[in-house]
This record gives C-alpha cells, structure tokens and sequence, in this order.
C-alpha cells in the first residue's frame, strides 16, 4: 500500500478567473476571526449604531466584540456584549478520496473537499431586551450582507442567519443572551506526497532492535 502524507496548502490561482484577495487556507479558528472582524466594523463609529459605538480601546466602547476563545476577563465582565464561537466543523467527502488531480511524474496527488463550520454567536446582555435587540441588528447585518462576504472571502455557501429565542446566559446566569446561528462552507484543497522511504526507515529501525514490530510499537505506546 502506497501511504502518504498530508500537507496543506492554498492552490494557485486558476487562468482565466478573478481570485478573491482574501482566501482562508483551512483553520475553521480563521472562520471565527472574520466575523468578530466584520462585526467590529458594524459597530465601529459612524455606522449608524450611535447606541453601541465600538472601539478598539474598550474604555471607549458601549460594547464587547470579540472571540469566545479569548481570555480577557475584564472584557467578559463588560455588558453588553458579541461572543463569536464555533460547533462541530467537519470536512465533507465530496468526491471519491477527495482526489480532484492526479501527477504521474512525481506522483503527488491534488485533493479537495468543503470544510462545514457552524457560526454560534451570542449577544449577552443584562436586559433581556437590550439582548433580543443587539441579536435582531446582528442578524440583519449578517443577513444583508452575507452575498458580499461570501464573494469576498472566498466563501462555498453561507445559509441563511438564524435568529434563536432570548434566554438566560450559559456562562452567567444573571445575564441573558440571544443566539445567531448559521453555516459556512469553504473549499480546502491540499496535496499529497508518497513517503514510502519514510515508512522503510522505521522498519530499519525495528530490525536494529532485534524485537518484534508489536513489541516495539506497545513499548512505545507504554514508555514513560
């Protein structure tokens, strides 16, 4: 069998199309910083959000804008407030082995699939109103805009932003918080390359033990 190893990388521009400047090349963590960014703009000054004017220097900003992964604790203290988050992201199987190409001469193979990533943002408040408020504008802009995001950043599909039901906050109990969901899709192509020598180099290795190849591989696995 003919083993090989993954490694990513972007794909050259294809003649004869226009290639978006702003392409994501396969962290679904990529996915969640632009939307804190797109976001951030919405509420930045002179946007018509007088209410929740937002600003890097959050001395200034009448809200919080930022990843869900972030450790800022005094930031997670501040209300109101956008979390942007993730769910379960999966790579599809699209076509058979998700070969899109195939090199005789070096035998690498091109490969492609759609990444699937579900978008979970949470717009806490502690007014439950103010909550359903901020939701309903997060909504709307994602909405309104969702065919120049995907066209800018390369986006496979971006289905429709789903606004949920206003309820108590997960992380604080004394806050509420209204859900805006949705899924993006994104092409990841990536080749690979035969590592057969690789593979010979660790059954040399194995012979030179004088041992067994599971004696080898479960002293490996029980090694301190």
């Amino acid at each position: 069998m003919n083993t090989r190893a993954v490694k990513p990388f972007l794909p050259p521009p294809i003649k004869g199309q226009n290639q978006p400047s702003m392409i994501v090349d396969g962290s679904p963590l990529a996915i969640i910083g632009i939307f804190v960014e797109i976001l951030q703009e919405r509420f930045a000054p002179g946007n018509g959000l007088d209410n929740y004017p937002w600003y890097e220097d959050q001395n200034q900003s009448k809200i919080v804008i930022a990843s869900d992964f972030e450790d800022n604790v005094t930031e997670r203290n501040k209300k109101p407030a956008i979390f942007v988050d993730k769910d379960q992201s999966v790579y599809g199987k699209i076509v058979i082995g998700d070969r899109a190409g195939y090199t005789i001469k070096d035998g690498k193979d091109f490969q492609w699939t759609l990444s699937s990533v579900p978008v979970l943002i949470d717009c806490v408040s502690d007014k439950r109103g103010e909550s359903a408020k901020i939701g309903d504008i997060v909504q709307w802009s994602l909405h309104a805009a969702s065919d120049v995001i995907q066209s800018t950043f390369a986006f496979h599909d971006m289905t429709p932003v789903t606004l949920g039901r206003t309820g108590p906050y997960e992380a604080d109990k004394e806050a509420f918080s209204t859900p805006v969901t949705f899924n993006i899709q994104y092409n990841v192509r990536w080749t690979t390359v035969p590592i057969r020598a690789l593979l010979q180099e660790i059954a040399l290795r194995i012979e030179k033990t004088g041992t067994s190849p599971t004696d080898y591989f479960v002293d490996i696995a029980l090694r301190e």
